[in-house]
This record gives C-alpha cells, structure tokens and sequence, in this order.
C-alpha cells in the first residue's frame, strides 16, 4: 500500500496523473492527499538533511558510569598509598642500607660455609 502511495504521488508530481485522478485511485480526497504529499516531501527532505557519520551513542547508564567511577577513586586511593610507601622504602634504604639490606653475620670460629669445603683442623 506504501508503494502505491509513493508510486502515485511521484506521478503527480511529473505531471503524469492530475490530483483528481490521484484521490480516486487512492480512495481520498484532495485535502487528504495533499496533506499525505507534503508530510511525504517533508520527511524527504529532512533525510536528505547532512547528518553526523556513524551509528548514534548510546544514551550512558548514570548508576554504571557511578559505581565504575567509585571503583576507580579506590583504586587510586590504593595506589597513592603504595606509591608512598614505595617511597618510604626507598628512602630508607637510601639512608639505612644496613637495615634494609642486612649484612651477612660473621661466621663464628671454627664453623664452615656450607659452601666451603672442609678444612682440617688447625694444631
């Protein structure tokens, strides 16, 4: 039924078919018709109209956008408090490498690496 609609006002407007004729093939009057033309001609040239590229955004879900915002104001939090205890850290090897890195205790006498081999005992 669109088609024909379409198919007939097309004529209409090439002149192919007066409005009278128009009406009677589509069951209508004049006021009708002419109403059907100029609401189809309008929404024509509206979709001729340049519009922006691509699909439309997605309209955003605010409590989504809150609670991933929320996740994210944690995790930062968690972060900066790593980062100054990363710095702590640093600061106090820098100042105490002794404490941070212990030395190895001295062996006492008479005890062997593990990794030395045996001595004899000294007379």
């Amino acid at each position: 039924m669109a088609k024909q609609r379409l198919t007939i006002i097309l004529q209409t407007l090439r002149g192919e078919l007066t409005v009278p004729e128009a009406c009677a093939r589509l069951g209508i009057c004049e006021a009708r018709f002419h109403a059907l033309r100029s609401a189809w001609l309008q929404d024509a040239l509206e979709l001729l109209e340049p519009r922006q590229l691509g699909r439309p955004p997605h309209p955003a879900d605010v409590s989504e956008l809150q609670s991933r915002l929320q996740a994210l104001e944690t995790q930062n939090e968690q972060l900066r408090h790593q980062l100054a205890a990363s710095e702590v850290r640093r600061e106090l090897a820098h100042v105490l490498p002794h404490v941070v890195h212990p030395t190895s205790p001295t062996p006492k006498k008479g005890a062997t690496h593990p990794r030395s081999p045996e001595l004899p005992p000294l007379p």
